[in-house]
């Protein structure tokens, strides 16, 4: 029934439709008791009342199809209204019908405009009962001022509730749709976590206990060889294939507690951090100096992500750093906790061409960023390369932040 601003017709608001048609009964009926005698001048008044009810009929649906209408049609109300103050009856009684126009302009046009209207209409009141009624009117106006503003803004505030309904409802299903996209991308991230794992560990094994077993199975090979044409040579073959067997199963322990993110769960990051350094040292030959600032806390998903990532950037470091050396550092402070794994090896450049390890930091940063933290990787050829995770010890809501620095 207004304009184009999330304007709701009245049937909408039904006790203000009620108020609205309450104050033209009340001035109607006031009308028929009342008659000749006390000033009504009854074909031109009856005109004019039958006018004003004809155009507050047509309002909604004018103003529905044209918004601007709705002044028009106030504009003529309001010249009604006056055009039967100069009927001059004896009573006071059509300013009533000011009431009734207000309740429109506060739920039907937009705050500027409405006030105007306000404005109009006290004015319109004032000045007509002044006209008609002389000094004498200071008894009446106030009381139309007074019920013009206060029921213009009730329906005005009705106005705003009702828009602020409709936007929050509007909020609900946009959060909603992201809700569900959010659910949708953290299945995406797991399944891709969970390849990176996968692959991973068929490196490794590739890497360490393939290799071992290969090794048994030429040994094997050779003994059997070797116990048709050289018998003599068959126990050191044994012995050789039981060292094999033995390194193989060293191996895959190590790997399945290297992996095994349990560890987080029962000795606590700090512990698994060192295991995992001592680890390293042992397969490897890394030497991994860590550093603990602060005490141990945060929760065990925190804590995991954390162990995850270094894990990976030690990986990345013996596979392709080419060092022999690097430095841990795990920082628990009042509200995050900071990881930085640092080595002075071959270094990359992180806005080049895609590497192997850059895989591995795809991952990381999945990670860090599903649990509300920032991931910097810090590298250039021959510099060496920093990865520093931040993870906060709540759940973040706001946009992660992650960029590579170069």
């Amino acid at each position: 029934m207004a304009e184009t601003s999330a304007v709701r017709p009245h049937r909408d608001s039904p006790l203000l439709f009620v108020l609205y048609f309450l104050a033209y009964l009340s001035v109607l009926i006031r009308m028929i008791m009342s008659g000749p005698e006390n000033g009504v001048i009854e074909p031109p008044a009856y005109g004019l009342m039958a006018g004003y009810l004809a155009l507050s009929v047509a309002q909604p649906a004018a103003s529905r199809r044209w918004p601007v209408s709705t002044h028009v049609i106030l504009a003529l109300q309001s010249l009604i209204v006056v055009a039967l103050l100069f009927t001059k009856p004896t009573a006071d009684y059509y300013g009533v019908l000011f009431i009734g126009l207000s309740i429109v302009a506060g739920r039907d046009l937009p705050s500027r405009p409405s006030i105007v209207w306000l404005g109009i209409f006290c004015v319109s009141v004032t000045f007509g009962l002044i006209a008609v009624y002389g000094s004498a009117a200071a008894y009446y106006f106030p009381v139309y001022i007074a019920g013009c503003l206060i029921i213009g803004l009730y329906g005005r505030a009705s106005r705003n509730a009702e828009a602020a309904r409709a936007r929050s409802e509007e909020l609900l299903a946009e959060l909603g749709k992201a809700n569900r996209r959010l659910h949708a991308y953290a299945e995406r991230a797991e399944e891709a976590a969970a390849a990176q794992e996968r692959t991973h560990l068929a490196r490794e094994l590739h890497d360490a206990a393939t290799q071992t077993v290969f090794s048994m199975n030429l040994t094997a090979e050779a003994a059997r060889i070797a116990l048709k044409d050289e018998p003599e040579k068959v126990p050191a073959l044994i012995d050789r294939l039981q060292e094999l067997a033995r390194d193989a199963l060293a191996e895959m322990r190590t790997l399945v507690r290297e992996l095994r993110p349990g560890s987080v769960v029962d000795e606590g990051l700090v512990k698994s951090l060192e295991r995992l350094a001592a680890l390293r040292k042992k397969r490897d030959g890394l030497s991994v100096t860590v550093t603990i600032r602060g005490d141990e806390q945060g929760g065990t998903e925190v804590k995991e992500t954390i162990f995850r990532t270094a894990r990976e950037a030690l990986n990345n470091i013996a596979k392709h750093a080419g060092v022999k050396e690097s430095r841990l550092d795990l920082s628990f402070g009042p509200e995050e906790i900071a990881l930085l794994v640092q080595d002075a090896g071959r270094g990359f450049d992180p806005a080049g061409t895609r590497r192997p390890e850059s895989f591995g930091l795809m991952a990381m940063r999945e990670r860090v960023e599903a649990l509300g933290g920032s991931l910097f990787v810090r590298s250039a050829p021959g510099a060496g390369t920093e990865i520093d995770a931040r993870l906060p010890l709540w759940m973040a809501s706001s946009e992660p932040l992650s960029r590579e620095v170069k």
